[in-house]
């Protein structure tokens, strides 16, 4: 094996958002970090686009907030609508179902898309989300991290073993063993922490022997980044639709303006039953997707669509034992999961970053 490298203060598995904005957070206060990922770039698959304000704050906080705006596309929206499913007219379209709960919206005349984040500082409940692709998300955050000159940022770098995880009496860093995809090498990385934000699956937390309790739901969840009509009545925020089985949230992609075509994120459940007879292809063939589309949207029928990416995802609720063992860490969904309906999946995780990154 070549010889060990250490040009770097942390070392950080995994080049999704959590060790992204992680990584640019300590490079911001000026501590080195190398970011390894296995994959060959960022990954593109529909996964979280909404967040809190909470997080909105953090991203503030940081210096990022209006690079995700200006660079990524990214705009806030106001308030948020559950509703219960669209009722059938009798010209066969469409209508809103009932409103049954709604967070409170800014005013509209001082409302503005590109924030800045709404601060409760004057008392009122108002709450805005920042709405962005996490794949959009996930390519500011690298290259705002490499630009503080404290990142690196290596893709095709296979994470393989922990040689060492800094639980020795008097041990002052960590090293593994990575594997490079490309030129087929193995070598040892060395730094003062590892931190793991290597998803659902960490082999960061499996190789530390961290337990994983919880359970997986019944339930498992496709979602699609498509292309809808904004119709008279229909949603103009993010909408969470009420049903016992197919439970949905439509969140917008781009700025949704009154009759004209924009993009949303359009998640919803899918049947515990059908899970036993069918295949996740079958749950991604168009015709099946068209369904929901025809029960979730408002406006003339047939629906008018057109779908970019699409995916199934299973839902887990699990929290690990520990974050902490030795000199390494647990971030993201290595550490917790929930079902990310609602937005509270990388919303949560991100705030790890914060808690990580105020560490002493």
């Amino acid at each position: 094996m070549p010889a060990p490298t250490s040009d770097a203060e942390v070392i950080i598995v995994g080049a999704g958002p959590v060790g992204l904005f992680t990584a640019l957070r300590l490079g911001q206060a000026g501590i080195s970090v190398v970011v390894l990922e296995k994959d060959g770039g960022l990954s593109q698959f529909p996964r979280a686009c909404m967040f809190y304000p909470q997080v909105q704050f953090a991203l503030d906080d940081a210096r990022i907030y209006n690079d995700l705006i200006e660079k990524g596309g990214g705009f806030r929206t106001t308030g948020l609508d559950i509703r219960l499913p669209p009722l059938l007219n009798s010209d066969g379209s469409k209508k809103p179902g009932q409103l049954v709960a709604s967070f409170p919206k800014e005013d509209a005349d001082e409302f503005r898309p590109e924030g800045p984040p709404r601060r409760p500082l004057d008392g009122t409940p108002a709450i805005s989300m920042l709405n962005i692709p996490q794949s959009r998300m996930c390519q500011v955050l690298m290259d705002k991290a490499i630009g503080t000159g404290q990142v690196q940022v290596l893709f095709r770098k296979e994470f393989i073993s922990i040689e060492s995880d800094g639980t020795v009496q008097g041990a002052e860093g960590v090293a593994i063993a990575v594997k490079d995809l490309v030129a087929n090498i193995e070598s040892t990385y060395t730094a003062s922490f590892l931190i793991g934000a290597d998803g659902g699956r960490s082999r960061t937390r499996s190789l530390l022997g961290i337990p994983f309790p919880g359970h997986t739901w019944p339930e498992k969840l496709v979602a699609t980044d498509v292309w809808l009509s904004n119709e008279e009545g229909g949603p103009i925020t993010t909408t969470l639709l009420m049903d016992p089985v197919h439970y949905t949230i439509l969140s917008p992609l781009s700025p949704p303006v009154p009759g004209a075509v924009s993009k949303w994120r359009c998640t919803f459940a899918l049947d515990p039953e059908d899970l036993k007879s069918k295949t996740d292809e079958d749950f991604l063939l168009e015709s099946y997707i068209a369904q929901h589309y025809d029960r979730a949207w408002v406006g003339p029928r047939p629906v008018s669509y057109k779908i970019d990416r699409k995916a199934t995802y299973t839902v887990h609720q699990r929290l690990a034992a520990t974050f902490k063992k030795g000199r390494c860490l647990l971030a993201g969904d290595a550490a917790h999961v929930n079902n990310v309906i609602g937005g509270l999946g990388l919303s949560n995780c991100l705030l790890d970053s914060v808690a990580l990154c105020g560490s002493q």
